[in-house]
């Protein structure tokens, strides 16, 4: 079993960790996919989302405009494409099992999130039922500094009053999540949910502690043994 002795602060992502983005990101596809046939261009779904899955693993940070660049040969059409685009963040649900998660975890841990989110985090988390099990919110719309900017770490656990060995971040990105967590000397699982999981490991020292494949797996984990 994982050592775990010294954590006292769990950190989160909120986008495909606590928070299903699938639909949303399918819905935008979707949106690209109807204006491109609309004018003109046959453009299909799932190429798009092979697209998208390229970008992870080739680690590249805007998949949505690599497919616009990639399917759409005219530079006015991609702009007119690019305008009409809304990511519709009211499609987003949590996870099923993420608030029985944080009740059990909120009882041997205080819980925090590090995320790269729009305005009102707080919000809607409050909304999902998860805000309740929450001491600490840094997010980069409130914050003014975005992951994989180590600031928005530091921020995080200057606000929490631990140290960084103290603490171990919880995210489905190796480039947002993992590595500038590794660099402040936090420990670090990885969730593979979402378009993060495509992403290849780097090297050895970016490597995360623990690597899960849903939230409901942090349990044995983390909680003390029952026995």
């Amino acid at each position: 079993m994982p050592d775990v002795r010294g954590l006292k602060w769990l950190f989160f992502d909120v986008g495909d960790t606590l928070v299903d983005e699938w639909e949303p990101v399918d819905d935008i596809i979707g949106q690209f996919v109807r204006e491109a046939c609309a004018l003109g261009y046959p453009v299909q779904i799932e190429t798009v989302r092979e697209i998208f899955v390229t970008c992870y693993r080739n680690y590249e940070a805007w998949p949505m405009k690599v497919a616009i660049r990639t399917l759409i040969s005219d530079e006015q059409h991609r702009e007119q494409i690019q305008a009409k685009l809304k990511f519709r963040k009211e499609l987003e649900q949590p996870y099923a099992c993420a608030g029985s998660v944080l009740k059990s975890l909120s009882r041997y841990y205080r819980i925090g999130i590090i995320a790269n989110q729009s305005p009102g985090t707080e919000e809607r988390l409050e909304r999902y039922g998860l805000r309740k099990y929450v001491n600490v919110l840094a997010c980069s719309a409130e914050e003014g500094v975005s992951k994989p900017d180590r600031e928005l770490y530091a921020v995080a656990l200057k606000q929490a009053g631990c140290k960084a060995e103290e603490a171990v971040m919880i995210g489905d990105r190796i480039d947002n999540d993992i590595v500038p967590a590794k660099k402040l000397g936090m420990r670090t699982i990885r969730i593979l949910q979402g378009y993060g999981r495509f992403q290849p490991e780097l090297e050895d020292q970016d490597h995360p502690d623990w690597t899960i494949d849903n939230l409901e797996q942090l349990l044995p984990l983390l909680l003390p043994d029952q026995d």
